[in-house]
């Protein structure tokens, strides 16, 4: 049940006039009935007294400054050049995430979309702008790009996401921003290219506003097609707000089922499988991934990494050189009663080093800790990582250097401590690669 605070109160005002007489005049407040629902669909209002309405009167501005934000589930914090007021509280940054979204004290990389609206506001992500929240991945391309424009005290800021493209189909790739305004407190969500080649405009996307600790939600949509090329939406601030927000019991508790997020795409289905199916689960999937387009290979190795008397399983998952985003290292444990628990997943691309053609080439005690470590290896880019166990916890250590040769492990000093030998590292040559204790290091070069 939610309750609304009736604020019917009214302030006496003593005007003394030349008489001598004193006159009352009585201003009544806004009630909490004058405003809309908790959790409101556009074009509301909300609780708060936001609205949704057409922004056809706001042309879409080019951000030009790059955040640098290049990242799968990536945030980054932005100062804000004037102090905003979201929901009744004023603030200077924003954190700005690569999943289409803004947050204000929160930065929640989730990158599986919530409706606004569903019983309660999104769950993990507090005071929320959301004009595109989606499974954005700006490791190889896009850009999270910022700019002000106008003059004090009617500034604009502006936050984009520019040509992003989609997690899963990077070929589908979005163009929309945020304008913030100075004074007004209004927001604006311009939408340059939303139409993909799914056909998506807002499909699988969550568009709107919410105030996680208030319990208030503005929703415009959720998984709908609501949005084309050049929508213009704005979220006008509350002229008066409802002030009583922080007094209002909106809050309802909803129990939202737990779930391993730690694989998506193709991989989500892993643990599933292995539970029903063991490893016998694998070939299967191996054959329905290479199958795809674009066609994915993967192999797995049992290897007890942890020292815990049990295998690990460590799946790699690679495509051609011009997918170089899927390439993904996982790492399962198996349970007795059969289920399968994810300790380790990590995507290895990004645009300075694309990783395309992931093997594993050799297992060895390369940390001296008397424990297997798994030496992986790019053969097209020549890129080269270690798999290690680090005080219980799984790390993926990436060699310094790109060679184009010979690979092996071996102890070259004879001192009993093996190290990674590579030939064809350019003006290098032949490199020698050993463990100091705490990184791998390109020591000598014999």
């Amino acid at each position: 049940m939610q309750r609304r605070a009736i604020l019917s109160l009214f302030i006496g005002v003593v005007i003394l006039v030349a008489a001598g007489t004193a006159v009352y005049v009585f201003v009544q407040r806004a009630r909490a009935d004058d405003y809309g629902a908790v959790l409101a669909l556009c074009p509301g209002p909300d609780l708060y007294g936001y609205t949704c309405e057409s922004g056809t009167a706001f042309a879409y501005i080019d951000a030009t400054n790059d955040t640098q934000l290049y990242a799968l589930d990536g945030t980054t914090t932005i100062p804000l050049p004037f102090p905003f007021t979201f929901y009744g509280t004023t603030y200077t940054e924003v954190t700005a995430v690569t999943n289409g979204n803004l947050q204000f004290n929160n930065a929640n990389p989730a990158y599986v979309n919530q409706c606004l609206v569903d019983g309660r506001p999104a769950k993990g992500m507090g005071d929320l702008i959301a004009p595109y929240w989606h499974d954005l991945d700006l490791r190889l391309s896009g850009f999270l790009e910022t700019e002000l424009v106008g003059e004090e005290p009617n500034r604009i800021l502006v936050i984009e996401w520019d040509d992003v493209p989609f997690f899963e189909n990077p070929d589908d790739k979005v163009t929309f921003e945020v304008q913030l305004f100075e004074g007004s407190n209004d927001i604006v969500f311009l939408y340059e290219d939303v139409t993909t080649f799914t056909g998506n405009n807002g499909s699988s996307a969550t568009i709107g506003l919410q105030s996680e600790d208030h319990g208030i939600a503005l929703q415009f949509g959720c998984n709908q097609p609501v949005i084309a090329d050049a929508t213009r939406l704005r979220f006008p601030h509350p002229d008066p707000a409802n002030a009583a927000v922080d007094s209002l019991d909106t809050a309802v508790t909803l129990t939202i089922p737990q779930s391993n997020t730690s694989l998506r795409g193709d991989t989500a289905v892993l643990p599933q499988q292995l539970a029903l199916y063991g490893r016998a689960a694998l070939p299967e999937l191996r054959q329905r991934w290479l199958n795809q387009s674009p066609p994915v290979m993967s192999a797995w190795e049992e290897v007890d990494l942890l020292g815990n008397g049990r295998n690990q399983l460590i799946l790699t998952r690679y495509s051609t050189p011009q997918n170089s985003q899927v390439t993904e290292l996982v790492v399962l444990q198996m349970a007795a009663d059969g289920t399968a628990n994810v300790l380790f997943q990590q995507y290895l691309s990004d645009r300075s080093r694309p990783v395309s053609r992931l093997k594993i080439v050799e297992t060895a005690d390369l940390t001296q800790d008397n424990l297997p470590d798994v030496l992986l290896h790019d053969d097209v880019n020549g890129n080269l990582f270690v798999l290690t166990a680090v005080s219980g916890e799984l790390q993926l250590l990436p060699i310094p250097g790109q060679c184009e040769g010979n690979l092996g492990v071996v102890d070259v000093d004879g001192d009993g401590r093996l190290e990674i030998a590579r030939d064809g590292c350019g003006a290098n040559g032949r490199v020698i690669t050993v463990w100091d204790g705490t990184q791998f290091s390109a020591a000598r070069n014999p």
